[in-house]
C-alpha cells in the first residue's frame, strides 16, 4: 500500500481530461495536478524550453511527495519525458504510448490520423509508436499550432468548428478510420472533431488508455491507496487560478473545484 498521491502535469487545462479518467478508474487515489498555463502553449516552443518548463512542474510534484507522475501532456511526453525519466526515481507515465496502443487496436483499415501540436508532430512520436505496434498501419500527421490556446480561451462551437476544419483539412482525403486527439486539450471539443471527420471515424482519447495503464502499473508495484484513506484532489496552476478552475470544472463536470496559484520558477 502507498497512500501518497498521484502527480499529473500539463501545459494548461488539457490535463484535466486525464485527471477525470484517473479519478474514474482509481476512485480511492488522491491526485495533485499542475497546469503550467502561464507558459502555454508548449507546442510552439523549442524542445529545450519544453524540457525546462516540464522539469519545473516535475520538481513541484516531487515536493508534494507523489508516488508516480503522469505526463498529461503530449508535447511534454514527446519532448521531455525521455530526459526527465533519467533524472528522477518515480515512474513517469506518458500519454503517447497509451494513445498509440489504443489507435493500433481501434483501426480496421490500418489508416490512422494524428492531430497534435507542432512539437509532438515534428517528433513523429505517435507515428513511431503506432507503427511499432503494427508496421502495416499508415499514419497521417497534422499539426494544429493554435488549437490548444483556442480551447483555453473557451470560444463558441462555431469558432471551434472552423478552427478544427482548418487543422484537419490537409488530411481529410486520406481515408483514415481512426483519429487520435494528440493533445490533452482536444477532448474538450471532441464533438467538433467528430462533426468534421464524420461518424464513421473513431476518435481516440489517449486518456482512457492512460488510466488503464496507470492502474496496471500500480497493481504491479503495490502502489494502491489503503481503503481507509479518503481520496483528495488538489489543483494548481502557474496562471490565472480563477480561469483555470472555470475551464477545469467544465472538464470534470464540477463547477466548485478549488485551484491554487503557484510559482514554479524558483523551485
Amino acid at each position: 500500500m502507498d497512500n501518497r498521491p498521484i502527480g499529473l502535469l500539463d501545459s494548461g487545462v488539457g490535463g484535466f481530461s486525464v485527471v477525470k479518467k484517473i479519478i474514474q478508474k482509481l476512485p480511492n487515489e488522491s491526485t495533485i495536478f499542475i497546469g503550467d498555463s502561464a507558459n502555454m502553449p508548449y507546442g510552439n516552443k523549442s524542445q529545450e524550453e519544453v524540457i525546462n518548463l516540464t522539469r519545473q512542474s516535475v520538481k513541484f510534484l516531487l515536493k508534494q511527495n507523489v508516488k508516480l507522475i503522469i505526463f498529461a501532456c503530449n508535447t511534454a511526453t514527446a519532448a521531455a519525458m525521455p530526459t526527465l525519466q533519467k533524472e528522477i526515481d518515480q515512474q513517469i507515465i506518458g500519454v503517447i504510448q497509451s494513445g498509440s496502443l489504443a489507435a493500433a487496436r481501434t483501426t480496421k483499415n490500418n489508416k490512422v490520423a494524428v492531430v497534435a501540436t507542432p512539437v509532438t508532430i515534428e517528433s513523429h512520436a505517435y507515428r513511431e509508436e503506432i507503427k511499432y505496434r503494427n508496421k502495416d498501419i499508415t499514419v497521417s500527421e497534422v499539426a494544429a499550432p493554435n488549437l490548444a490556446a483556442l480551447i483555453e480561451s473557451m470560444q463558441d462551437y462555431d469558432t471551434n468548428l472552423k478552427a478544427v476544419k482548418e487543422a484537419i483539412n490537409p488530411i481529410l482525403d486520406n481515408n483514415f478510420d481512426t483519429l487520435v486527439l494528440g493533445c490533452t486539450h482536444y477532448p474538450l471539443i471532441e464533438k467538433e472533431f467528430s462533426d468534421v471527420v464524420g461518424k464513421d471515424v473513431k476518435i481516440v482519447d489517449p486518456a482512457d488508455q492512460v488510466a488503464q495503464y496507470t492502474y496496471n502499473v500500480m497493481k504491479r508495484d503495490s502502489l494502491f491507496n489503503s481503503a481507509d484513506q479518503p481520496a483528495k484532489h488538489e489543483y494548481y496552476t502557474t496562471g490565472n487560478a480563477k480561469e483555470f478552475a472555470k475551464i477545469g470544472g467544465s472538464f470534470l463536470g464540477d463547477s466548485n473545484i478549488s485551484v491554487k496559484h503557484v510559482n514554479t520558477e524558483n523551485l
